[in-house]
């Protein structure tokens, strides 16, 4: 099969990126069957800002949730819900029922219990745990009933309301289910420590800012059935340097000590005609520009958002971030995801000249992740709203600051450009973002979004299981949400999986999942 080399959470964001690569090695210490142990190096460009999968708001928490702990359901090579913790289930919209497979356990060997399992989903649906996943999983502002019955092993979920995607919701990293022993033990919990977690690997050690270290879970047997899944061995020990620069990056992975790496930016050119690697181009980062609404911030005015809007040209914004090779985009997500508005004539028209009349002087603060191709599109946005007259400072964070300041809306911020990291390749994932409540009661919504024709919209899309009505009704939302300006469309950008040798890893319906990495014989 193919390798694919490892990025980000998925590598994914529900929100902000981080770029991946890894490098073997054994040592004399003892691995399985007695022999050398095998070493995995995979970094990650930040600190994780959570090792608690439900709390999880940047690329490096994803990356770490699929690491520690597993899902109910996983989705295959073609999107399709297969086993994860549960070996069988049955769902509608609004209920679920999963049988928990016999030979589940934490990383320290506790039985997973179906108990266990109802509980750690009640905590996660519950509004003061503030998991800004939880309204994409279970629908926003869903209240959530889990039961889990020891005897047969099943476990019971209902939603007071519709959401056809629930099956998809618990197949993400932040729907991963820990021990309840780490709910009692927070500690524990925030460690990623051996009894944390219910996946393959634990953290044995972490210096938060240089490396994190995890250990294989010794006999587990929870592995995914994916199609193209790898084939090797898998590492006794992955290690995990927290590496910012995709050019350190590029430098390591010349250099032979990292066997994959991701990039967003010019670096990957490097590789390019160069047989001792393999490129994989992924257009899974969808670029978007977001205002704060909230009162006191000038995207609270539809005005200004419209301007904005005319400030702007996807086809520049794409020559600045990608050269001209991403896609242009015409709502929250590309044409390839199913019911995806193609109709053009809903964006705005290109227009600094008119937008000056608004923005002439105007204070905007523009915060932005540096992680996709070194924040350029946050600097074609900021010279492009000063050409239009605005008076606009601009912070290129790190992914970890940017997700503490703008998606968990902890920071002062006007407007950013969102890198949204669709794991789920739907409408819901983008649209989550923008019903509901904010991230301070439990929501998604980090731009404060209030628009009701768009919240009817999608409600009525996941209220259905029929294609046709539940593309009707997207088309109904997504023309609220552009229309009205809350959002404005730019393009994609490819993650360039740069592998090497002696590494594959797998990458179902097109997304990461780096516990699947193995080590070729």
């Amino acid at each position: 099969m193919a390798r694919v080399p490892l990025r980000f959470g998925v590598c994914a964001l529900a929100l902000g990126l981080a770029v991946t690569g890894c490098t073997t090695s054994a040592d004399d210490t003892g691995g399985k069957d007695g022999g050398k142990k095998v070493k995995v190096s995979i970094a990650t460009s930040s600190d994780p800002t959570s090792l608690d999968p439900q709390l999880g708001t940047v690329a490096a928490d994803f990356v770490f949730a699929r690491m520690l702990d597993d899902q109910l359901v996983r989705r295959d090579d073609k999107g399709k819900i297969i086993p994860g913790l549960a070996s069988r289930w049955k769902a509608d919209a609004k209920t679920a029922e999963f049988t928990i497979r016999s030979d589940a356990k934490c990383t320290d060997g506790t039985k997973v219990t179906a108990s266990g399992v109802a509980k750690v989903l009640t905590r996660f649906a519950d509004p003061a745990t503030k998991s800004t996943a939880a309204s994409q999983v279970f629908g926003p502002g869903a209240k959530v009933t889990a039961t889990g019955d020891d005897a047969t092993g099943t476990v019971s979920v209902k939603l007071d309301k519709p959401w056809s995607d629930l099956l998809y919701g618990l197949a993400l990293p932040q729907a991963g289910i820990v021990c309840p022993a780490a709910l009692d033990k927070p500690e524990l919990l925030k460690s990623g420590k051996k009894g944390a977690g219910t996946g393959a690997y634990y953290i044995q050690s972490a210096e938060p800012g240089a490396r994190y270290t995890l250990n294989a879970v010794e006999g587990y047997t929870g592995w995914a059935t994916y199609k193209n899944m790898p084939k090797g061995t898998v590492p006794d020990v992955v290690e995990m340097p927290v590496i910012q620069s995709e050019a350190t990056m590029a430098n390591n992975l010349a250099a032979g000590t990292l066997d994959y790496a991701a990039f967003t930016g010019p670096d990957v050119a490097r590789f390019v005609k160069n047989d001792k690697f393999t490129i994989n181009p992924a257009p899974i980062v969808r670029m978007m520009v977001v205002f704060n609404e909230r009162k006191g911030h000038p995207g609270a005015d539809a005005k200004v958002r419209e301007a904005v809007a005319r400030s702007l040209d996807r086809k520049a914004f794409n020559r600045a971030v990608t050269r001209g090779s991403g896609t242009l985009m015409s709502s929250i997500t590309d044409a390839s995801v199913p019911c995806a508005n193609k109709n053009e004539s809903l964006l705005a028209k290109t227009d600094p000249a008119a937008a000056k009349d608004v923005l002439k002087g105007m204070k905007i603060k523009l915060v932005g992740t540096n992680a996709v191709a070194s924040g350029s599109g946050n600097e074609y946005v900021q010279a492009a709203l000063k050409a239009a007259g605005a008076d606009v400072s601009l912070r290129n964070a790190d992914s970890a600051t940017w997700g503490n300041d703008v998606i968990s809306n902890k920071g002062d911020w006007d407007l950013t450009v969102l890198p949204n990291l669709n794991l789920t390749n739907l409408l819901t994932t983008p649209a989550s973002l923008f019903a509901g409540p904010g991230p301070a009661d439990g929501g998604r919504n980090f731009p404060g979004t209030r628009n009701t024709d768009f919240e009817q919209g999608f409600g009525a899309a996941m209220a259905t299981t029929d294609e046709a009505a539940k593309c009707a009704a997207w088309d109904k939302a997504q023309k609220a949400l552009l229309t009205r300006f809350d959002v404005v469309p730019m393009a994609t950008v490819n993650l360039n999986y740069t592998t090497a040798a002696r590494v594959s890893i797998a990458a179902p319906d097109g997304l990461l999942a780096p516990e699947t990495v193995r080590v070729a014989p």
